[in-house]
Parts: C-alpha cells; structure tokens; sequence
C-alpha cells in the first residue's frame, strides 16, 4: 500500500532538486557572460591604450646642433649615431625604419639621435609649426629616442656644418669624436647615396666589436 502522506514530500524534494540544478546553470551562464564581456572590453581597450602610451612615449624638443652635443657628453662611453633628416626627403624617409632598428640591435652599445631639418625659416612657418608632422612620423616609427626639431633654418644650418644636403648620418665614438660621416655631397655612393643595410651598419659593427676588443 502507497503511504499517502509521503507522496507530497517526494514530489516537493524533486522540485527541489531541479529548481535548484536550474538556478545554478542559469547562475554559470550568468558569469560566463559578464566574464567574456569583460574580456572583449578589455581587448577592445588594448589597441586604444597601447597607441596612447605610443604616442606619449616618443620624445621631440625644438633645440639646435648644441643640444645634440649636449646630448653627445651625456653618454659618454657609447657610440652616438646622429641622423640627419626631413619629411619632405625621400632617401632621409626611405632609410629612417633602418635608422631605429640600430637602437633594438644594439641597445647597450649605440645611443641613436634624430635630428629634424624641416623648419626652412620665416616667421609665418615657426619650428612649432612642424612639430605635429615630425611627430607623427616618429610615433608610426617608432623612435623611442631622443628626437630634435631643429630651430635653425636649413639654410643657415647646413653651412655651419658644412653639408650640402641630406640625408646625412654622423657616427660618433665613445670618446664624442667624429668616428665617420655618412652623406652624399661627392657623389661617393653613387646616384642611390648611401644606406644604412649596405654602409652604416656595416661600419657602426666594425667599431663596435673593435672597441670592445679595448
């Protein structure tokens, strides 16, 4: 004989149960929601943030050929590689990736400094006038070193160095002496000028691996 009386406490314990194994599945999709949700959001956020700290993290100063000395004395005991450049050059734009990748290959050993020829003079075209356009170029390449707009016009700048155009790079050795200078002005290099791949690398590893036979 069914015991009547237990009849409705079975049934209400099954109810229990699946009421229970309901709320929890709904309670696991719930988090695995708000989880994935805050993962999109956190990768949506990545790309913005990492531009963010891209473009904060390039330098650039309005100075002369001084600060760039200024810049020579401070790291004595490293080879300073000085590149001369403008936004309207092609060879100077052509080279300028090449130019950075020496600071990843030799990141104990070489200090690289941009040095920014294009302000041409005038009161209407200020240096600061340019700096938006030079940071630009800088933040999609990447020169995380010290970047210099020239506030010397062109013109009167490449005379007191004697250099008739650019691109030009400057190698300087541990001791802040001209170790070599890299421009085209004699035709030296031909039609093409020089390039980093072919001249500047392979001269900036002899002297690194001569100085550090020393």
């Amino acid at each position: 004989m069914v015991n009547l009386r237990q009849t409705p406490v079975i049934f209400f314990e099954e109810k229990s149960f699946w009421t229970t194994v309901f709320c929890s599945t709904l309670l696991i999709l719930s988090s695995a929601c708000q989880s994935s949700e805050s993962t999109d959001l956190t990768e949506a956020a990545s790309p913005a943030q990492a531009s963010k700290e891209s473009v904060s993290s390039v330098p650039l100063e309005i100075g002369d050929w001084r600060r760039v000395e200024e810049l020579i004395r401070e790291h004595a005991g490293q080879i300073v590689v000085v590149d001369l450049w403008s936004t309207s050059c092609p060879p100077c734009i052509q080279e300028f990736p090449d130019f950075v990748a020496l600071q990843q290959r030799f990141p104990e050993a070489v200090v690289c400094i941009s040095f920014n020829c294009d302000y041409f003079g005038g009161k209407r075209h200020p240096p600061e006038s340019f700096r938006p356009q030079v940071k630009q170029f800088l933040t999609k390449q990447r020169a995380h070193f010290p970047n210099i707009l020239s506030n010397v016009s062109a013109e009167e700048f490449f005379p007191s160095i004697e250099l008739a155009s650019m691109p030009a790079t400057y190698v300087f050795d541990r001791q802040g002496k001209v170790a070599k200078r890299f421009d085209n002005d004699h035709g030296y290099y031909g039609k093409g000028g020089y390039t980093y791949q072919k001249d500047v690398i392979p001269f900036l590893k002899s002297l690194v691996e001569q100085q550090q036979t020393k």
